[in-house]
């Protein structure tokens, strides 16, 4: 289904498009200093990382594509109105079938597009009040993923410890950063060696929204990284490298996060557990320590997030430690 953009005309304006235009996708700007600047690439220039970019790039394209133009880069943003993107959100919920949450998340693209477009001066205000006055769609569904055990980490690390060469050492320090310290695997890429300090125990990381953390190394999680350093050495650049097949340590290349994925998956698989995600490691560190009564802001602080509330929504908890914490209650 698409909407054509001659259906819905330029409030302020009234610019429509014509078939020519179509073809061309020109943007009628209201200043000259800003014209031929496309709303989708200052967008997508705004975000922190290139994770971030690639994931709202792929979901403006598919936008622009259901709009009738080949991609992100040739739609005319600031001509979107608030009838294409309920009926853009009609089609990503109805007809294709898409989650809630998915339909949200090309929802806040497509919103922020279209900030971006009126920022550049490319829509008028009412426009973009009534995109940004789009509700996203409530859900409710039981917590994604899920803590592992003692146990099951416990066989993950000796999984890892199984294998043979600089490959094993290098895995096993980055699982024990996931589950130690509970960093994001895009996170794990942007490890720098000069960011860390083993006298210290610490690391310092770039997170979500290029803000930077420091978490601490205890034990055996120093242990393994420690290990890790004396086979890279201590050139500055990367932490973690690619290694090639001769066991040949590659620092100007650096891990990407589906090659952290994969040391995630091939541990799971060599150690027989139920399966897991990346992102499991990182709930099973919030699941320990609020277990343990650790505060929930020292918590959020630990993960990078902006909010207890995100923090929260990380604690996977048993029923069974649910139903031993609701007979303390008292009347």
């Amino acid at each position: 289904m698409q909407i054509d953009f001659e259906a819905v005309s330029d409030r302020a304006d009234g610019v429509a498009l014509t078939e020519t235009d179509r073809k061309t996708s020109p943007i009628s700007l209201a200043s000259p200093v800003d014209e031929g600047v496309n709303a989708a690439l200052a967008y997508l220039a705004e975000l922190s990382t290139d994770v971030s970019r690639s994931v709202v790039r792929s979901r403006l394209n598919v936008a622009a594509r259901w709009l009738g133009f080949p991609d992100a880069a040739s739609c005319p943003w600031g001509q979107l109105r608030f009838v294409h993107v309920v009926g853009f959100l009609h089609e990503l919920s109805d007809k294709r079938g898409l989650s809630a949450n998915s339909v949200n998340a090309y929802l806040s693209a497509v919103k922020g597009v279209a900030e971006t477009a009126w920022r550049l001066r490319q829509m008028d205000h009412l426009s973009f009040a009534e995109i940004k006055a789009v509700k996203s769609l409530r859900v409710y569904r039981e917590p994604a993923g899920r803590a592992l055990t003692s146990d099951e980490s416990r066989k993950l690390i000796e999984a890892a410890e199984s294998e043979s060469g600089s490959k094993s050492v290098r895995d096993q320090a980055v699982l024990a950063l996931l589950l130690g310290c509970g960093l994001r695997r895009a996170e794990v890429t942007r490890l720098r060696f000069e960011n860390l300090s083993l006298a210290d125990g610490t690391l310092r990381v770039i997170g979500k929204g290029n803000k930077e953390r420091k978490v601490f190394l205890s034990g055996v999680i120093a242990e393994k990284v420690r290990a890790w350093v004396e086979l890279r050495g201590d050139t500055p650049g990367w932490l973690f490298g690619r290694i090639t097949k001769g066991g040949r340590v590659l620092l100007n290349s650096p891990l990407d996060p589906s090659s952290v994925g994969r040391i995630v998956g091939r541990a799971q698989d060599d150690s027989g557990i139920a399966p897991i995600t990346t992102h499991d490691l990182r709930r099973t560190f919030a699941t320990r320590l609020l277990a343990k009564n650790v505060d929930i802001v020292a918590v959020k602080n630990l993960m990078g997030h902006s909010n207890v509330a995100t923090t929260a929504k990380y604690d996977r908890r048993s029923e069974e430690a649910l139903q031993r914490a609701a007979e303390l209650a008292e009347l």
